[in-house]
């Protein structure tokens, strides 16, 4: 998995989020973020958690609506900022 930690990513709907800290589960690439202003100057108190999917061969990130992916990665991430 790439390192996104401090990255900007540009949602389809183009607001944009500051990557604050990633995992791998499965298989899978999960990302905590926060909003960020349009000028990504400013962090908003707008978080979430996002799945990076390849559909058709191209990647794009979607939210984790998955209750058991939430609260395991909800633990993981707690458990980062303690260390």
């Amino acid at each position: 998995m790439e390192n996104l930690i401090h990255s900007i990513i540009t949602l389809d709907n183009q607001e944009k989020y500051i990557v604050l800290n990633q995992a791998t589960y499965q298989g899978n690439s999960y990302y905590f973020v926060a909003k960020v202003t349009d000028n990504e100057e400013d962090i908003l108190e707008e978080f979430k958690l996002l799945e990076l999917v390849e559909e058709s061969g191209e990647k794009r990130v979607q939210l984790v609506k998955d209750e058991k992916i939430i609260a395991l990665l909800t633990k993981y991430f707690q458990k980062e900022e303690t260390e």
